[in-house]
């Protein structure tokens, strides 16, 4: 199972699948994130930078 620990990166893709719904983009990027793809091939297939939410 993937890490989903990174609560900034959680709320972006959250709110990424929202915004794109009803679309094949955005059940795309849903079911990425539900099936365990990790962060980095979300964040390549939304078009974000992973090191931009990198929580510290």
């Amino acid at each position: 199972m993937a890490d989903r620990s990174n609560h900034r990166l959680n709320e972006e893709i959250e709110s990424h699948i929202r915004q794109w719904d009803g679309t094949i983009h955005g059940q795309m990027v849903k079911n990425m994130y539900e099936n365990g793809t990790s962060y980095e091939g979300i964040c390549e297939v939304m078009q974000i930078d992973c090191e931009d939410y990198e929580e510290v």
